[in-house]
């Protein structure tokens, strides 16, 4: 079986792309179809480039685009640049654009756009999925694959992946909230594998409808019934509101590199009639279809076959038409250069203005099409074309509103300064829309704290933002919002302010310069783990590596070293890390390296158990995946470490990241560890793990009472009348779960945050007494050790709490205010209590109860070396014999 993990760079590499050189030729072709007249008018160069919403670069795999120019009978297409941008060097007046579906792209046009005779003309698109993976990296091998997600629009439109093994015929179907769930809409089949071929499923127009706010599920198996195995994300958890199930076993923790698309709310796909489930009509003249909206902006039309006498000079244009059923009349014509393989299937794209082809919804319409030289400067008369029956296959969109999607494009930027100080700098943004707009410029950067923001009132193109230093970068986006509250965003852009001729501005290469320069591309984000209810901490042997690796056995291809910080390799904490630091011998020759730590802890059977440990991995000269970690834990205490025992593979791009691992103990001893991964002999490639932890959450999920209270017992006491006592913006906070009461608190700073916040809580029991304690951990940072904590003697419930921060980021006071709980649920004195370094002096920040409350959450805020916010939730406990119901 084949293996690998592959970045978006690789991918780019992999798969030939249309260049843009090609993209103008053929664009130059085109435009000999609008005629003599019109080709002397020569007109500006229009750019337009695509752009992932959540990661700020260009979407893998690309597609077409299609334009067209003042309603005229032609549409333009091309390909695009392997940086996702497309050109048309011929464009006046007013025009119309889009890149056209295809794999993860849905169409998202522009329209009515007015080109600038004096200027090159650019504009981005932006398009957003369900979730959007970030490289990926190969997973388990397994039956069934289930992704879950939560859907935000009505109507499901396709999905795209590519598989890892070997390849095969595969089988999606939506289920309505997950496994088990009732089959929505017709099964998919795709062909992938070996990494080579793009995996994508597509569902018409009234399929696969969903309902927003819902969970469904898609379901991936191999039609032969055999294992294989897909990309996750590289990080894992890529998505909060879904997890992808592996043969049944949830795996919270890890997401399938998969694209989920929507149908958006400004462009609706038509019903088509007579077609199969996978859209085609078979051996026929013309094909029916029904509007859901008052306007047709876009036809994609594929004929099959499209034979070597349709293609004579090696190129043909497709004409169609588009008639009423009512009395036959032909509602517009036009025309456009198929694509595709010669004698084979051949597609093209019809745009067509917003008031170009209304129509009413729900009534049925025909569309027929025909081929014609491409060389043909005219179409033939109405009566004399000649319509071979062929397989069609027509996906029809329009706008539910049409006219009122807004749109930025031609944004430009200008900077001056008569000082070159910051105090007299200004920054000016221009830009056209074709829709009058309120526009929101967000900016972000040195000197500007949580942001500007900044509102352009509707018709209002221009705004002058004032105080930006010279020689620093900014980033900033604007946000259109239309009259029917659709909104148009741009990417995030980033720019550097000049500074004379020493500083210059950033100039990407990769894009022609009339593009506003694009922020770097987000780095795929660490997985959000909840934070951590325990019953105890396990010993793990010299976790941190302080010690070398005195505990651990080490196995694999490649040796295993603790070593100290490196250049640009710095440890997470203390003086030293484990794992490997390789650079290429002068051979290059690919290699393959396998390694693992492991140590055998106790544990209880029937116990669940979370591992987790901080890992960074660097690739120099090759994809950012070529390297990566995993986590695992034998419950029997042996050494399988395989598929079913293990976390997935990750990669962190150069960044300490934090990534659990959970499994269930069999036996009294379980074998935990770290694997170690490289795939290629690059320039340099590092992988390296510190600060492993374990923790017991005991023996089942636990729950709002102890398990020594009888689950049919009322309870005695109930925490009733919640209240926010103080909710400042805070760094880390904990909840107490339902029924328990805070006993201890503690935390630390790093950096100038608070990165850990720890409590101890504990259940009420129903004879007055509270239950074996537990343990929260939370934060950016949640396993490190704690500065400063405070636990409660036996009896006592927390009533307040209050800290303060002392060079350098530390939380050096601690205050935590309790009273003791009597048997009849009476608080009685309240009394202080102190830890930290700092026993002596007094809090920044602090928050004291009224008689009869007890704590309930807590939180803090570290800022510029000081306590400057804090969070906190209170509830009045009361003694109950009915057992109402509180918090």
């Amino acid at each position: 079986m084949f293996k690998t993990s592959i970045s978006w760079d690789r991918i780019k590499r992999r798969w030939p792309t249309v260049t843009i050189i090609a993209g103008i030729l053929l664009c130059l072709s085109v435009v000999e179809g609008f005629g003599a007249e019109d080709a002397t008018r020569r007109g500006s160069r229009l750019f337009f480039r695509i752009v992932g919403a959540q990661n700020n670069a260009p979407i893998l795999p690309k597609s077409r685009s299609a334009w067209t120019q003042d309603r005229q009978l032609t549409t333009g297409t091309t390909g695009s640049s392997d940086h996702g941008f497309t050109e048309y060097p011929f464009c006046w007046g007013r025009m119309d654009f889009t890149f056209v579906e295809g794999h993860a792209i849905y169409p998202r046009l522009i329209s009515d756009a007015v080109a600038d005779p004096k200027a090159v003309n650019t504009a981005d698109i932006v398009i957003d999925h369900v979730y959007q993976p970030h490289g990926c990296v190969w997973g388990w091998a397994a039956r069934e694959f289930i992704q879950t997600f939560t859907a935000s629009q009505s109507e499901l439109v396709s999905l795209t992946l590519l598989v890892a093994s070997e390849p095969g015929t595969f089988i999606a179907t939506l289920l309505e909230g997950g496994p088990g769930g009732r089959q929505i809409g017709p099964a998919k089949s795709f062909d992938s594998g070996h990494s080579m071929t793009w995996g994508h499923v597509r569902w018409p127009a009234g399929q696969a409808p969903l309902q927003p706010g819902r969970t469904y599920g898609i379901r991936i198996v191999r039609v032969d019934g055999k294992p294989w195995t897909p990309y996750l994300h590289s990080t894992g958890n890529a998505y909060d509101d879904g997890l992808v199930y592996v043969d049944g076993t949830p795996r919270p923790e890890s997401d399938l590199a998969t694209w989920i698309v929507e149908e958006p709310p400004e462009l609706k796909r038509a019903l088509i009639h007579g077609a199969n489930q996978e859209g085609w009509a078979f051996r026929q003249t013309s094909v029916s279809f029904t509007p859901r909206t008052p306007n047709v902006r876009l036809i994609s039309l594929t004929l099959s076959p499209v034979t070597e006498e349709d293609q004579r000079d090696g190129y043909c244009d497709m004409v169609i038409r588009v008639h009423s059923e009512v009395d036959g009349q032909v509602l517009t014509r036009k025309r456009c250069l198929s694509t595709g393989p010669k004698g084979g299937a051949q597609t093209a794209h019809f745009l067509f203005a917003t008031d170009e082809l209304p129509i009413e919804p729900a009534t049925r319409y025909w569309l027929d099409a025909y081929l014609i030289p491409h060389k043909q400067q005219s179409l033939p008369e109405e009566e004399d074309p000649l319509i071979v029956p062929r397989d069609m296959r027509p996906w029809v969109y329009g706008e539910p509103f049409p006219g009122q999607m807004p749109a930025i494009y031609n944004l430009s930027l200008a900077y001056a300064s008569n000082s070159g100080f910051m105090h007299d700098s200004r920054l000016t943004f221009r830009w056209s829309e074709p829709v009058p707009c309120p526009t929101v410029i967000e900016t972000w950067g040195d000197g500007v704290n949580d942001g500007i923001r900044t509102l352009a009132a509707p018709g209002e193109t221009s705004v002058q933002i004032l105080k930006f230093w010279p020689g620093h970068k900014y980033q900033f986006r604007l946000t259109s919002t239309g009259p029917t509250g659709l909104r148009w965003k741009t990417p995030l852009y980033e720019i550097r302010i000049p500074r004379g001729t020493e500083i210059g501005p950033i100039r990407q290469e990769e894009y022609p310069e009339q593009f506003v320069t694009l922020a770097p591309p987000q780095h795929a984000a660490p997985p959000r783990y909840d934070s951590i209810r325990y019953r105890e901490q396990v010993d793990v042997t010299n976790g941190d590596f302080e010690d070398g690796l005195t505990g651990w056995k080490i196995a694999g291809d490649e040796e295993i070293e603790t070593s100290p910080s490196k250049p640009n390799l710095g440890v997470k904490w203390g003086r030293a890390m484990a794992g490997w630091y390789h650079t290429t011998d002068r051979d290059r020759q690919q290699a393959l390296a396998k390694a693992t730590l492991s140590q055998t802890i106790a544990t209880k059977p029937g116990h669940t158990y979370v591992l987790s440990a901080w890992a960074r991995t660097c690739v120099e000269g090759g994809s950012a995946g070529n390297t990566r970690v995993r986590l695992f834990a034998d419950p029997d205490g042996g050494d399988d470490f395989g598929d079913r025992n293990s976390s997935q593979w990750y990669w962190a791009e150069g960044r300490w990241m934090r990534f659990e691992h959970r499994w269930v103990a069999s036996s009294e001893q379980s074998t935990i560890g770290l694997g170690l991964f490289r795939w290629y002999d690059v320039d340099l490639a590092t992988a390296h793990v510190d600060f492993v932890t374990v923790y017991d959450l005991g023996p089942v999920a636990l729950g709002s009472q102890d398990a020594t209270t009888p689950l049919n017992s009322p309870p005695t006491f109930a925490l009733v009348e919640p209240s926010t006592e103080a909710n400042d913006k805070v760094e880390a906070s904990l909840q107490a779960p339902p029924g328990h009461v805070i006993t201890g608190i503690g935390a630390r700073a790093q950096d100038d945050n608070i990165t850990t916040m720890w409590l101890r809580v504990q259940p009420l029991l129903a004879d007055g007494t509270m239950g074996t304690p537990e343990y929260l951990r939370g934060g950016w940072e949640p396993d490190a050790g704690l500065e400063a904590q405070v636990e409660l003697p036996p009896g006592y419930v927390a009533t307040g709490f209050g800290a303060a921060i002392a060079p350098e980021w530390d939380v050096k006071r601690f205050r935590v205010w309790g009273r003791p709980l009597a048997a009849d649920g009476s608080l009685g004195e309240e009394k202080e209590f102190r830890g930290g370094a700092d026993l002596e002096s007094g809090v920044e920040r602090q928050v004291n109860l009224p008689a009869g409350r007890v704590l309930t959450s807590a939180g803090l805020n570290c800022m510029h070396n000081d306590i400057n916010g804090i969070k906190a939730q209170s509830a009045v406990l009361v003694r109950t014999a009915t057992g109402s119901k509180g918090q």
